[in-house]
């Protein structure tokens, strides 16, 4: 997986995606059909292991130790995405991105792959084992035990609206039929409760997040900005201004590797880097070119502490200077009244 780097010394240089996940503990079992042992790990990568050229990249430390086995990406490499502040909004059909498929054939298509792989009691299947008809789960997202599946949905973690308007939308539409059914990542799609579903639709971080749904035992703000940041930079799509600065905030709430805070007994490997072919235009910066002027658009209200002004701040001073207005008494410091200001 992506090396570990303290938060602190990333959110000056956007965003350091680390490879994590939130996953289910174990539990009991269920009584019915004849019980199937869950999987243990996702069914095995088709997705040719070549970074996509248009993920722009940085040289690291050579002290800096290398990804595990069970990863791809490019060792001493950090992949930075691009801000784009217009997405792509036209155009966006969900029929594209097809339905659930059943790629290796056993009659189990991918909502109930990712239920038997998520399973934390073996799961129960019907008598011609082509669906889960039972078993117990840990809901993603709110950390709800369920033991109905039919009370799951198995979401996407970075949603095809939201993937479309980020550079999906330039896609073929067997790409878009793979990304909707990417299991090669652990993290890409998820068994979560079907409120909490309909509550996120196609939100991106700066809209909602699993604790301003649930509360204090969701998911927490640093692994669910990690997965979402893991997945953009993977499937090479962009982020929004206001998307950053709610990541980067997200992202300063990490005490220490995002990995330490996975359930015991979850296995993580990060899914291989997607080749798309040629690369995308999506607008926006580009191996490392500035982003776009986002204007005098903050005010330091709009942030909720220093460190989210900061990452904002650090973003566009460089090329744009104090567009904003946030740095008053011009120390290179914005907003420092806020809660953990200097």
């Amino acid at each position: 997986m992506v090396p570990y780097f303290p938060r602190q010394t990333v959110v000056v240089v956007l965003l350091v995606v680390l490879g994590s996940a939130c996953g289910p503990g174990a539990g009991t079992g269920a009584t019915g059909a004849t019980p199937i042992t869950a999987a243990t790990t996702a069914p095995a990568s088709t997705a040719t292991p070549t970074p996509a050229s248009t993920i722009t990249t940085m040289e690291v430390a050579p002290t800096t130790p290398a990804p595990t086995e069970a990863a791809t990406w490019p060792e001493s490499v950090l992949a930075i995405p691009r801000v784009v502040d217009d997405p792509h909004r036209e155009g966006y059909d969900r029929d594209d991105w097809g339905r659930w498929s059943d790629d290796d054939g056993d009659c189990l298509n991918t909502r109930h792959e990712v239920l038997m792989a998520e399973a934390t009691a073996s799961p129960f299947l019907r008598d011609d084992g082509c669906l889960v008809t039972g078993g117990r789960w840990l809901a993603a997202f709110t950390g709800t035990v369920v033991e109905d599946p039919r009370s799951l949905d198995v979401d996407h973690f970075v949603p095809l609206a939201n993937a479309h308007r980020s550079g999906g939308w330039a896609w073929d539409r067997d790409t878009k039929r793979r990304y909707s059914n990417d299991m090669s990542d652990p993290r890409h799609l998820i068994a979560v409760t079907a409120s909490a579903n309909r509550s996120k639709g196609d939100s991106g971080p700066e809209d909602w997040t699993p604790r301003e749904y649930a509360g204090p035992d969701a998911m927490t703000d640093c692994v669910y900005a990690d997965t979402w940041l893991d997945i953009k930079v993977r499937w090479v799509l962009s982020v929004t201004s206001a998307e950053l600065v709610a990541l980067t905030r997200m992202l300063a709430t990490c005490d220490g590797d995002p990995d330490s805070q996975i359930a015991p007994g979850m296995t993580i490997s990060l899914g291989e880097p997607i080749d798309l072919g040629e690369p995308i235009d999506l607008g926006g910066s580009e191996n490392g070119d500035d982003p776009p002027n986002p204007g005098d658009v903050r005010n330091c209200g709009d942030f909720d502490d220093y460190a989210a002004a900061k990452a904002w701040f650090d973003t566009y001073a460089d090329a744009y200077g104090d567009v904003a207005h946030l740095d008053g008494d011009n120390d290179g410091e914005p907003c420092e009244s806020l809660p953990g200001g200097p």
